[in-house]
C-alpha cells in the first residue's frame, strides 16, 4: 500500500481488531454497539481486500488464523499510534484513563488521514492530488475538517498558502507511522500467501559501505526475490527524518545519533577506518610515509562543512603551517571517485568503501600512519519498530556479510600501510 493510497476504513478495522480480542463477531457487536451483519461484512471486506481469511469460524467463536495473528498484532500497534497521538493532541494523554477515552476512529476518518498528509507533502500536493484523480482543494477541505474536529489548529495561514503547524507536523509523523503499521501487515500476509508486495526502505548514508551493502542485498533477494528493496541515498538528518516518518526502516552507516535523538536505536555492525586514496601512479604514492605538508601541496576533493569526513580532512592540518584550499567539493562518491582517476587530486576515505577499487587496482591506500580513527558503522532503526521476518532476514544478511568482511581486513592488513 502507499502511504497515499485509499487507507483502509477506520471504523472496519476497529471491528476486526476487537474480534481478534473478544473472539466473537457478536461480542464486537455489543462492545462497538453496532449490527453482527455489520461486524460481519467489515470482515468479508478486509479478507477480500487482503486476499487471505483472519479467521476461522467455528461454534464456539471466531479466532484469528496464523497469518490472522500477526496481521492483528499489526492492527493493535496502527490503533495505538492513532489513539495515542490524537488524545496527546486533544490534550488527553495525561493519564491512561483520559487516553483511553480516545479512539481515533470515532473522531476521523482514513480519507481524513491522507488528506493531511498529502496537504503537508510542500511542492507536492497538485502531483499528488492528480495521482490520486483528486483535486488540492478538495484534500485541504477535507484536511480542515480534521481541525475542526479536533479542536486544534493544524495549518499557519501564511503568504504563501496554509502550512502545517508543530501540532500538524506531529500528527502527520504519527499518521505515517500508523500506516506504515498496514503496510507491513498488508505486506506480511501477501509474503506468506507467496505473493509480493513487501517493501523494504533502506537508507544508505556516504561512506557507508556500499559493498557490504551490495552484498547483504544480493545475498537478501536470493532468498526473497518477491520482496522490493528501495535502497535510498542521502546525508544523515534527511535520512534520519525519513526515518522518523517512518518513510525508511532502517538506516546503514556510520552510527552518529544525536542527543536529542531518543526515538531511534543503533546497533554497531563493524569498525571501519578511513584511508587516503589516489590514483595509482600518484607521486605520493612512491613515498614510504606521507605527512600533511606533502598532502597540502596537492588538490583535494571534499564532502560538505560539517561532515563527519570533512571533520577529520580538517584534522589532518591542524596546526600545520600550510594546507589546501579545499575548492573542490561534492557529496558524490562517483565524482569523487572520476576526479582522483583523471587527476591528482587526493581524497580521504572509509576503507569500506573504497576497498574494491583497491582490491582491483583502480585506486591505490596512501601510506598515512597517522590515521587512526575507528568508525563505528551499523544500523539506526526507530525505537518502538517491528521488523517482519523479511526486515529480520535482511539485518542478519548485514551482519553476516559485515563479519566476513571484518575478517577479510583482518587478514589484508598486513599489505596496508595503515596503523592498527
Amino acid at each position: 500500500m502507499n502511504q497515499f493510497s485509499q487507507i483502509p476504513n477506520l471504523r472496519h478495522l476497529r471491528m476486526v481488531q476487537v474480534i481478534g480480542k473478544l473472539g466473537g463477531v457478536s461480542c464486537a457487536s455489543r462492545e462497538l454497539s453496532t449490527s453482527q451483519p455489520a461486524v460481519t461484512q467489515a470482515v468479508a471486506n478486509l479478507e477480500a481486500e487482503i486476499g487471505v481469511p483472519i479467521f476461522e469460524r467455528c461454534a464456539t467463536g471466531t479466532y484469528p488464523t496464523a497469518v490472522g495473528r500477526q496481521y492483528l498484532l499489526r492492527l493493535d500497534r496502527f490503533f495505538e499510534i492513532l489513539d495515542r497521538a490524537v488524545a496527546q493532541v486533544m490534550g488527553r494523554a495525561e493519564n491512561e484513563a483520559e487516553r483511553a477515552l480516545v479512539q481515533a476512529d470515532r473522531l476521523m476518518t482514513g480519507t481524513q488521514m491522507r488528506a493531511l498528509m498529502v496537504t503537508c507533502e510542500a511542492g507536492r500536493v497538485s502531483e499528488i492530488a492528480e495521482n490520486l484523480g483528486m483535486s488540492p482543494a478538495s484534500l485541504s477541505r477535507s484536511a480542515r475538517t480534521l481541525e475542526r474536529t479536533l479542536g486544534r489548529a493544524l495549518f499557519d495561514r501564511t503568504a504563501q498558502g496554509p502550512i502545517p503547524n508543530r501540532t500538524g507536523a506531529f500528527l502527520v509523523r504519527e499518521f505515517r507511522r500508523a500506516v506504515r503499521e498496514l503496510e507491513l501487515a498488508r505486506g506480511e500476509v501477501m509474503l506468506a500467501a507467496g505473493a509480493g508486495s513487501l517493501e523494504l526502505g533502506i537508507g544508505a548514508l556516504p561512506m557507508a559501505g556500499s559493498h557490504e551493502l551490495a552484498q547483504a542485498t544480493r545475498r537478501f533477494m536470493a532468498a526473497y526475490p518477491s520482496v522490493r528493496v528501495r535502497l535510498v541515498s542521502g546525508e544523515y538528518h534527511k535520512l534520519l527524518a525519513d526515518l522518523g516518518n517512518s518513510q525508511l526502516d532502517m538506516i546503514f552507516g556510520i552510527l552518529r545519533k544525536p542527543d536529542w535523538a531518543t526515538d531511534v536505536a543503533e546497533e554497531i555492525l563493524f569498525r571501519d577506518r578511513y584511508c587516503m586514496v589516489a590514483r595509482p601512479g600518484h607521486p605520493l604514492a612512491a613515498l614510504e610515509e606521507v605527512s600533511p605538508a606533502d598532502m597540502a601541496d596537492y588538490e583535494w576533493v571534499v564532502p560538505a562543512v560539517g561532515t563527519p569526513r570533512r571533520n577529520r580532512i580538517e584534522a589532518i592540518f591542524e596546526g600545520e603551517d600550510r594546507r589546501p584550499s579545499f575548492h573542490l567539493e561534492t557529496a558524490s562518491l562517483t565524482m569523487s571517485r572520476t576526479l582522483l582517476l583523471c587527476s591528482d587530486t587526493i581524497t580521504l576515505m572509509t576503507r569500506s568503501e573504497v576497498q574494491y577499487e583497491l582490491d582491483l587496482g583502480i585506486l591505490v591506500a596512501l601510506p598515512c600512519p597517522y590515521l587512526d580513527n575507528v568508525l563505528l558503522k551499523g544500523v539506526t532503526t526507530r525505537s518502538d519498530w517491528l521488523p517482519t521476518p523479511a526486515h529480520t532476514a535482511f539485518l542478519d544478511c548485514l551482519r553476516a556479510i559485515t563479519a566476513e568482511t571484518r575478517h577479510d581486513r583482518i587478514e589484508r592488513r598486513p599489505t596496508i600501510k595503515l596503523a592498527s
